[in-house]
């Protein structure tokens, strides 16, 4: 090889080594994988690294200033394709092929609750509740301990309350009273978010059948959360992004994850749960709320 070649290999090679595929072939690769086998294990804190108001994150910069940059920037064609990236790897026949491979279980259980200074956060947000009324989550955890249901889909819904049937009763409905009486500190919060803009639409008509179901005190603790709201890249940090399972998180008054599961309740996991229960009602008593 030539003197004059190999000064031009030399420079040309580093500028290959570096050059950047497409976004598309990661995006491809992403759907491209098959559907989850079996479920993982939770063993570290999952959530945020700081408490997030998902309202207030994009519309606190809508001006007329600063418009063309939110529809049109750099910030804005990157959250658009997080979007697409998210909606062609979680299609419907890999959520459900996921779901149907764990039995919902996206993840299993951590075998004990998080400690408080090593738990990560849930995400605010503002949305109405079965009163019809606006009410900020974090608003209502100021008051007590959470168990928090999170849900996309019928499947979702019937998961999560599995959770709450405990030795012959059920303490998600026809057994509520008996619940408030044996966890004072705790309380039940629902975050019903439906998969798209006509699902929540046929929920809207159908609400006063859905408050048949839930004990009248709770109505206000029942949110319709529009699905756009979470993100994919929170959904990732939550692991709430299989929209057929559904999810519990028990979350303290300050938004901590202190604990979470998903899918169907198994024999070992409702016991789980209610210890954790247990353990942080303890914790509570040393806590002012």
């Amino acid at each position: 090889m030539s003197l004059v070649n190999r000064r031009l290999f030399s420079i040309v090679q580093p500028c290959l080594q570096h050059t950047s595929h497409p976004r598309f072939v990661d995006t491809i690769k992403e759907t491209s994988k098959p559907a989850q086998e079996r479920s993982y294990e939770i063993t570290r804190p999952i959530g945020l690294e700081s408490p997030v108001l998902l309202n207030h994150k994009l519309s606190d910069t809508y001006s007329l200033s600063n418009v063309g940059n939110e529809l049109f920037g750099a910030q804005a064609k990157e959250r658009r394709q997080k979007y697409l990236d998210y909606d062609l790897k979680h299609s419907p026949i890999f959520d459900a092929k996921s779901f149907r491979n764990t039995n919902g279980k996206i993840f299993t259980p951590p075998i004990s609750w998080f400690k408080s200074e090593k738990s990560l956060y849930f995400p605010d947000f503002v949305a109405k509740t079965l009163i019809g009324d606006k009410e900020s989550l974090y608003g209502l955890l100021r008051a007590k301990y959470s168990i928090v249901r999170l849900f996309s889909s019928v499947t979702g819904d019937e998961c999560t309350k599995t959770y709450f049937k405990v030795d012959n009763n059920d303490f998600y409905t026809s057994s509520y009273a008996q619940f408030t009486q044996e966890f004072p500190k705790f309380q039940i919060i629902d975050i019903n978010m439906p998969t798209s803009w006509i699902k929540g639409f046929i929920l809207s008509l159908s609400l006063s059948n859905l408050k048949k179901t839930i004990p009248p005190e709770r109505w206000n603790q029942y949110f319709i959360l529009p699905n756009h709201l979470l993100p994919p890249d929170i959904r990732e940090k939550l692991h709430c992004d299989n929209q057929c399972s559904g999810y519990i998180y028990i979350v303290d008054s300050v938004g901590k994850i202190r604990w979470a599961t998903s899918g169907y309740a198994t024999t070992d996991d409702l016991k789980l749960m209610w210890k954790v229960v247990r353990g942080l009602s303890r914790e509570s008593t040393n806590q002012v709320l």
